[in-house]
């Protein structure tokens, strides 16, 4: 076996060795189509880590073969040694005993295996001189720029080619490892099988049968386009193929020859409930010199008004599925929402929940009417929490299939009904959360019974949207000297000034605790600005030894030689202050509760009161505008039903009660 190089550049080759592993297997079906095969068996094998249910599968050998007229060693030459010369070129869009059309053309397929693994062998035998000769031929990754090709054997075999390709371990091959492997390659290959129904196709066994997949009759498209974009060949025309619920999610677009032959998928169209795909015929896609993967930028007027049609076709089709379940559940009644609907963020989340409903049909048209009516209800429960745990919905109370989980969260992720359901969830929780914190700690049925480290400091801490919306919660009820080690510049310098002092940071040798640090970076590069939130229960008001306690802090930290540059701010929060501090809390030069400003570090007190009133300002337009409007008592008991462990119960003030 001698290796023989190839023309071409290796970093050109080694591209085709990045396709994606399903494209890599069709495009070796497609070569073997184009040698007139009418029996194509793929077999993916594969092992598995571990012997539990928990075992890892991988890919370890794939294997395609055919019963065509295989390579002659005239045509492995030819073939194997040349890249954007093929022989199929000469063949005027037909195969070679003009059989049916021809995919390719660009002499690029064989490189493909490279997507599957480092080596590859072309076993084949072909008709020479009235004789079956057997040809072999391998390739390595490694020499990507040539193949070795054995000597030509005399043999009894029958006509045909496999390609067998040895995947090494680390490899990942999953998406070949999927259950709707064969329904995924029978999207790509639709056109050609519909047309051809002599072809049989294998995938481990099973035929691929696109017909049986296919929802209703295809629906062909001219586009309009610009004479200045076709270079003078004919307008291209889009074969719009639907769906059936069994196929998984479906290729977008799908660049084809005038005979509709797939020459390569260019992208997904965007996650939607029904499936449908796009193929795009036109002759400027096999007759241009140019590489087809770079297509989206060398056809782009073309490529986009495919992908907006069939935006459109899926969305007019999303609406007529939508209309016949949605007709089906307000015919049995168990339809959650009202026909008329004055609550604009119910109004979205019904719009979500019809979208919401196609993606889970096959759920929702099984069963009973009792089922569907609970399948409805969990539905209408989750959206109204927030779109994301729809998710955990759909795995566990809904058995909904893995693949169409999947297609539920990018069409979550995507859709405009689902961030502005989120949006609106989070205004509302807010609110609710700051209607919550004024009765929970101004009421004086309940503020005299609100503790600090284990009720109102965890239901604040991940809330420090409470201090600002750039803050982040970086510690929380943490001692000083972990502050200073989140912070250090030198860790170095911190520890060895730590083990001097014994490990403590304060002065008067106590240790310290914070109850929230958060930060955020200052626009120079590197410059954190921290935020050190001390928190006192509605029964402390604020004095002097408070103000102590919040100086000896901002002395420590804003001060210390292991903390590099930095701006500190300080805030200690209560819901009252007492008349020694008003003095301090009133200065000429600043702001109401700006008691002490340093070179890196500032110190404010502020109530609770105030706090809530400045966050309160900052969602009052989005509240406005969501209608949202709610008592302290209903916001207390939505937060209770969130947090019941935080809070105290509420209690009716009596005569003579201590707590009156």
């Amino acid at each position: 076996m001698a290796w023989k190089p190839i023309r071409a550049g290796r970093d050109h080759l080694q591209q085709y060795g990045k396709q994606p592993a399903v494209e890599a297997v069709a495009e070796l079906i497609w070569n073997s189509l184009d040698a007139e095969a009418d029996q194509v068996d793929v077999e993916v094998e594969s092992a598995s880590i571990g012997t539990d249910e928990r075992a890892l599968l991988h890919v370890t050998r794939i294997a395609v073969s055919d019963n065509g007229h295989g390579i002659t060693p005239d045509l492995a030459e030819a073939a194997f040694l040349s890249l954007g010369d093929s022989w199929k070129k000469r063949l005027n869009g037909r195969t070679l005993n003009n059989k049916r059309a021809l995919h390719g053309n660009r002499g690029r397929g064989r490189f493909f295996v490279y997507a599957l693994g480092h080596r590859a062998t072309w076993s084949s035998v072909a008709m020479v001189d009235d004789k079956p000769t057997l040809i072999e031929i391998r390739g390595d990754q490694g020499k990507i720029d040539g193949f070795m090709i054995g000597e030509p054997k005399t043999t009894t075999g029958p006509l045909g080619t496999t390609v067998t390709i040895a995947v090494e371990q680390g490899r990942s091959l999953t998406s070949l490892l999927r259950d709707d492997l064969h329904q995924q390659l029978a999207a790509r290959l639709a056109p050609h099988l519909l047309a051809n129904v002599d072809i049989a196709v294998t995938v481990n066994g099973q035929r691929l049968n696109p017909a049986a997949l296919v929802d209703g009759e295809p629906t062909e498209i001219e586009l309009d386009i610009a004479q200045a974009h076709l270079g003078g060949r004919e307008a291209p025309v889009l074969t719009i193929v639907d769906w059936t619920d069994e196929m998984r999610p479906a290729p977008g677009i799908v660049l084809c020859n005038t005979n509709g032959t797939a020459l390569i998928e260019i992208g997904k169209s965007a996650p939607a409930p029904v499936k449908s795909t796009g193929y795009l015929k036109w002759s400027g896609f096999s007759d241009t010199a140019q590489d087809l993967i770079l297509a989206e930028l060398q056809h782009s007027e073309i490529i986009t008004s495919a992908v907006k049609t069939l935006d459109q076709h899926i969305k007019q089709r999303t609406g007529t599925v939508t209309t016949t379940i949605i007709k089906r559940l307000k015919d049995e009644k168990v339809y959650p929402y009202a026909e008329e609907l004055n609550d604009p963020i119910q109004q979205t989340e019904r719009d979500l929940f019809d979208l919401v409903a196609v993606t889970v049909r096959s759920t929702l048209n099984a069963g009973n009417r009792a089922q569907r009516a609970m399948s409805a209800r969990l539905l209408k429960l989750a959206l109204e929490e927030r779109p994301e745990s729809l998710d955990t919905l759909l795995a566990e109370a809904l058995d909904l299939a893995p693949a169409d989980r999947e297609l539920l969260t990018d069409l979550l992720r995507v859709s405009p009904l689902g961030k502005i359901i989120g949006a609106a969830s989070e205004v509302t929780r807010r609110v609710d959360l700051l209607t919550a914190l004024r009765h929970l700690l101004y009421s004086p049925g309940i503020s005299n019974r609100m503790r600090e480290v284990d009720q109102l400091h965890p239901l604040v801490k991940d809330s420090a949207w409470l201090f600002g919306e750039s803050w982040r919660l970086s510690r929380s009820e943490t001692s000083l000297t972990n502050v200073l080690r989140a912070v250090a510049d030198d860790d170095t310098l911190l520890e060895a000034e730590l083990a001097a002092n014994d490990g403590k940071v304060l002065a008067d040798g106590k240790q310290g605790r914070v109850d929230l640090l958060l930060q955020r970076t200052i626009r120079s590069p590197g410059h954190q600005h921290r935020l050190i939130v001390e928190l006192k229960r509605p029964s402390v008001r604020l004095r002097n030894t408070e103000l102590a306690q919040i100086r000896r802090y901002a002395s420590a930290l804003s001060g210390h030689a292991g903390v590099g540059p930095s701006k500190w701010t300080f805030w200690l929060v209560g819901a009252s202050t007492h008349p020694e501090i008003d003095g301090q809390l009133k200065q000429r030069d600043r702001a109401w509760g700006h008691i002490e400003s340093g070179d890196d570090y500032d110190i404010y007190v502020t109530t609770w009161g105030s706090l809530i009133d400045e966050a309160e300002g900052r969602l009052a337009f989005y509240r406005d505008q969501l209608t949202y409007d709610i008592t302290q008592g209903e916001a207390a008991d939505r937060v209770r039903a969130r947090h019941a462990e935080l809070l105290p119960p509420e209690q009716s003030q009596k005569a003579g009660d201590p707590a009156a």
